[in-house]
């Protein structure tokens, strides 16, 4: 009997309510500047699922990737503790300028993004280690003002950033879904720093670990059980996004990855970043439930990343 994926299954319960269930992913030639969309469904893979399966197929293996800095998996009494700081968790809501429920996205894939040539990659890494922040808070903050100033009207609210749980976590099939992630607050006024310590807190506390369990509730209550809970949450729960940063990858010359988680009117806002071959790639996708105009997207993508060229040239 094959190994349920229950993490995976939330996605199918978002497919059958309308949502896409399907991310944005493409390998982009940093040379020639080609792009080539892949398709795939979050109940299956996730991003790091999804890229060891299309190297295998090409014969390639990792010898190294972006996993867990953990060497165990949870005892009882860490797992008691971890729950218990969970739950006091409050999150911010989002009120957007625009709540379009009749608007879905005509093309899953359409977004925008910024590939840092290697010059701009190393001043944001310098940047980074001479005022001790992490790349992702760097984004993320970014990220929030420049969304938040343009498409809300409090100016605040909450991330999902998703972890992978390789290695620790083993499941059968090593490409399915091993990712949990972390909620990060945030508002508009918040530092670098601030956010910084907000993730390396999250993650020093295993709150990943959490949503994880949270997650694994179908083995419980069944699928039937998940889709009330799914569909019930999705009338009151709308937070900023998801914001999936992949690390850093050692990938064939010339290559790098484009694209986004599948976003919904519950998580607009797609945020995807990796690093290889001396660039980092940002990618955003906004759902028209909050910005009803796509082309827009493109504006919001280009003001992100000259902020951050901008900022990092001050070191």
């Amino acid at each position: 009997m094959s190994e349920i994926d229950w993490m995976g299954r939330w996605y199918d319960i978002m497919r059958e309510r309308g949502d896409n269930d399907s991310p944005s992913f493409a390998k982009y030639n940093l040379k020639t500047k080609e792009i080539e969309w892949f398709h795939f469904s979050h109940s299956k893979m996730d991003g790091v699922g999804v890229l060891v399966h299309l190297y295998q197929k090409r014969g390639i293996a990792f010898k190294k990737f972006p996993d867990l800095r953990e060497d165990h998996y949870p005892t009882f009494f860490e797992a008691l503790k971890i729950i218990y700081q969970a739950l006091q968790f409050k999150k911010y809501k989002t009120v957007w300028n625009e709540n379009r429920f009749d608007l879905k996205p005509d093309d899953v894939h359409y977004l925008s993004f910024k590939i840092f040539d290697p010059d701009q990659t190393l001043k944001i890494e310098d940047y980074c280690k001479k005022n001790k922040i992490s790349e992702s808070a760097l984004f993320l903050n970014t990220i929030s003002k420049v969304v938040l100033s343009t498409l809300s009207k409090n100016g605040e609210g909450t991330w999902t950033m998703p972890v992978n749980l390789r290695p620790v976590l083993k499941r059968h099939d090593y490409t399915s879904n091993h990712s949990s992630g972390v909620l990060i607050n945030y508002k508009i006024d918040q530092s670098f720093k601030a956010t910084h310590e907000m993730i390396k807190l999250k993650l020093k506390n295993k709150e990943h670990w959490a949503v994880w369990w949270i997650h694994q509730i179908g083995r419980i209550i069944g699928y039937k059980g998940m889709r009330f809970i799914s569909n019930k949450n999705a009338k009151k729960t709308f937070m900023i996004g998801s914001f999936s940063n992949l690390g850093a990858w050692d990938l064939p010359p010339d290559e790098i990855y484009i694209g986004g988680p599948p976003g919904s009117k519950n998580f607009p806002v797609s945020i995807m970043l990796m690093k290889a071959n001396g660039h980092i790639s940002f990618s955003i996708k906004i759902h028209p439930f909050i910005m009803p105009n796509k082309e827009k997207v493109h504006e919001i993508c280009e003001n992100i990343a000259q902020s951050v060229i901008n900022q990092v040239a001050h070191t």
